[in-house]
């Protein structure tokens, strides 16, 4: 599996600023909602993509978003939202984000440019290591993974931290296989 297949509804950026919903089992409704919230459709390696192009992001992708995951959650609360082309940013805060999380495969780093933020990486599992890079133990497991990915988000940005998570995907090609369709 990969780390986009453990939830019911996965919500993601590729790099190139698409925003991706992954509805990993059958969500009532979902097509219906997802699609009604102004996502397109797309089959991809044997699974259905929900996208939202690069030019919709912001304000414009987190309504979109929050719209499809106010009927979603009535459906299943096992929702991820990880989409960092969905985050709201004041034009006070603007900028580059103060952490920076990455996914490459199995492995989870983050950076971050303040005492606060690494305490709070720390507390949600990560470990430092000498280079000043946070990084997830090799024996996390990718749910594991994505529970501390999803924790130590919320928690920073509840602490007015500027987050990007980065999948590791560039672009909707580059979107995991339906778990059946992997070699």
């Amino acid at each position: 599996m990969a780390l986009t297949d453990h939830n019911d509804v996965f919500i993601g950026s590729t790099d190139d600023a698409h925003t991706f919903v992954l509805l990993n089992r059958p969500v009532l409704g979902g097509h219906r909602i997802l699609t009604s919230a102004g996502f397109s459709r797309h089959e991809h390696l044997g699974r259905t993509v929900y996208l939202l192009p690069p030019e919709e992001h912001g304000d414009v992708a987190s309504d979109r978003t929050g719209t499809a995951m106010a009927q979603l959650i009535k459906h299943t609360m096992d929702i991820v939202d990880l989409a960092w082309t969905t985050t709201f940013h004041s034009p006070i805060r603007s900028g580059r984000p103060e952490v920076r999380i990455r996914v490459c495969g199995a492995t989870v780093t983050a950076t971050a440019d303040t005492d606060r933020a690494r305490a709070v990486l720390a507390q949600s599992g990560f470990d430092m290591h000498g280079d000043g890079v946070l990084r997830l133990p090799d024996d996390v497991d990718e749910p594991g993974a994505v529970s501390r990915l999803v924790r130590a988000e919320a928690h920073l940005m509840l602490d007015g931290c500027r987050v990007r998570v980065d999948l590791g995907i560039a672009t909707p090609a580059g979107l995991p296989p339906a778990p059946g369709n992997r070699a």
